[in-house]
């Protein structure tokens, strides 16, 4: 049995990337292929602006995977989508449900309490996921209410909103070779969450911060569960800008400063470079500009360093030198720059690095989905060259078999015995094929359950079948007709009664019960006198 295959698509501000992975029988993921394609211009801030050019970079993208040593030559029928970017916030939401007596607490239930806790929503966003944080069962916490008993529900939830307009440039997309029908969107910070948190972090209580280009993500969790989500539009590609603005340089050339120069340290060797200085001030203001709002959005969820453990640092932002220090300074708790997980395997060089989570994370959460393959069956060279040989023997020796089999059938002499399967052909050119058969012991009808079929020729044994057909007739209603026309017809002439030689017996038969019944009335209404012999 083949392993289960993802396919993912992580369309970001900065670039585009692609990777497939296939589920072992241990559950363990290995990736196949990655592939990437840098764009600026296209993405902005998780939303997509120009939907022609990210369908033929997307599409670029999965022709590159197909092509892959490890994927050919198997296609891609179906994947995930990332879906992100500023728009995208959670709200919180409540809901209630009373029964009348004690009954258990059931999947439906729930289901039911998340609907009624999602129906009041008044907003201009689409509900992606609805995420539940705790149930209180007759006011008691629990995590888990399927199986508890109890009078009254109550959960609370996140629901997790997106923009219409980035979920409906999402679907504008136009692929060569997937349907839309077979697309699924896996929500980014969740999934990236959801491979990176151990679940101790989980537990006690920690904020994942996803630095990306062009927005930063702040994901809170406490107590096992999502707490608080919020993007903010600022990302690492502000960096770059003001570089550009300062130094009058590229894109390209800044974005190489800001990772090779910029630091956030103090002590800065401006001996080697002399734009080093330079380049580590305008690093220094706007970093420390983002760590600012960020420490701001998890005051805003409410929690603050006694509740939270730590600060798990993700996104290409993460590469930034010094940058988790100053995180962590600001905020006044320790930062861990998140790697890649050991448990996943990668069958390609190079990309077992923090650079990939996050498109191995939508491979992750894509895995999670019972029955979700992406690719194609796979069929050996060997394989399928066989099967077309045999479709082309097939091919060629079938009208020359037939014509054979006609051939063999004619060349039969007339008395041999036929067999369903094979009857002797006329000759086209016998002037006779329409007239009927004279000598009605040339053709021998085949016996089925004993009794005589027709050929299935037209005009042969013709005289076989009306014959047949005649002798079945007289066979169902010969008895109907003697009882309902003799019968009747010898009864109108009372004088055949007493002609011993045209009186069949059963008739003599009643003639005598007829007279006896008759005598035994004349007997009652008449006196002693009249004279029983009447009859003639």
């Amino acid at each position: 049995m083949e392993p289960r295959t993802i396919a993912a698509i992580e369309i970001a501000s900065s670039k585009i990337k692609g990777a497939v992975g296939a589920i072992g029988p241990d559950g363990r993921l290995s990736v196949l292929a990655v592939e990437e394609i840098p764009d600026t211009n296209n993405v902005r801030y998780g939303r997509i602006q120009n939907i022609r050019e990210v369908s033929g970079a997307v599409n670029e993208i999965v022709q590159r995977l197909e092509a892959s040593a490890a994927v050919a030559p198997r296609k891609i029928t179906a994947m995930s989508l990332s879906l992100g970017g500023r728009s995208l916030s959670a709200a919180p939401a409540r809901a209630s449900l009373k029964f009348p007596h004690e009954v258990e607490i059931t999947e439906t239930q729930v289901q039911r309490l998340m609907y009624e806790a999602t129906r009041d929503f008044m907003g201009d966003k689409n509900i992606e996921a609805t995420v539940p944080r705790m149930f209180y069962v007759n006011n008691a916490a629990v995590r888990k209410a399927v199986g508890t008993f109890g009078e009254t529900l109550r959960g609370e939830f996140m629901m997790l909103t997106c923009g219409k307009e980035t979920r409906q440039n999402l679907d504008r997309l136009k692929f060569d070779t997937v349907d839309h029908e077979n697309i699924v969107y896996e929500l980014r910070p969740t999934a990236i969450g959801d491979l990176v948190l151990t679940p101790d972090e989980r537990e006690l209580g920690c904020a994942l911060v996803d630095f990306g280009a062009e927005t930063t993500t702040v994901s809170v969790y406490k107590d096992g569960t999502l707490a608080f989500l919020s993007t903010i539009p600022m990302g690492s590609r502000l960096i770059t800008l003001d570089l550009m603005a300062g130094l009058g340089i590229t894109e390209e050339a800044a974005e190489n400063y800001k990772l090779t120069l910029g630091t956030l340290a103090d002590n800065v060797n401006s001996e080697e470079n002399p734009n080093a200085e330079e380049v580590n001030g305008y690093v220094r203001a706007r970093a420390g500009e983002i760590a600012a709002n960020i420490l701001n959005q998890i005051e805003l969820s409410g929690y603050d360093s006694e509740s939270l453990s730590k600060i798990i640092l993700v996104g290409g932002g993460a590469k930034l030198p010094e940058f988790a220090a100053q995180l962590g300074a600001q905020c006044k708790m320790p930062v861990r720059v998140a790697s890649m997980p050991d448990d996943i395997a990668f069958r390609v060089a190079g990309r077992n690095n923090a650079d990939n989570i996050d498109v191995v994370a939508l491979l992750a959460a894509g895995a999670k989905r019972p029955q979700w393959n992406c690719l194609s069956e796979q069929k050996s060279a060997t394989t399928v060259t066989a099967d077309d040989e045999d479709l082309e023997e097939a091919d060629e020796d079938e009208p020359e078999e037939r014509i054979d089999v006609r051939h063999e059938s004619v060349k039969q002499p007339k008395n041999a015995k036929q067999t369903p399967e094979r009857r002797p052909l006329p000759d086209e050119d016998d002037d006779n094929l329409l007239e009927d058969d004279d000598d009605e012991e040339e053709y021998d009808d085949e016996k089925i359950d004993g009794k005589a079929q027709g050929r299935g020729f037209f005009g042969f044994g013709r005289r076989h079948r009306e014959k047949e057909d005649e002798e079945n007739e007289l066979d169902v209603f010969e008895p109907e007709e003697e009882e309902e026309d003799t019968a009747p017809r010898r009864r109108k002439d009372s004088e055949d009664y007493d002609d011993p030689e045209n009186d069949p017996d059963h008739f003599k038969q009643t003639k005598r019960v007829i007279g006896s019944i008759r005598d035994k009335f004349i007997g009652i209404f008449k006196s002693d006198d009249f004279d029983d012999d009447d009859d003639n």
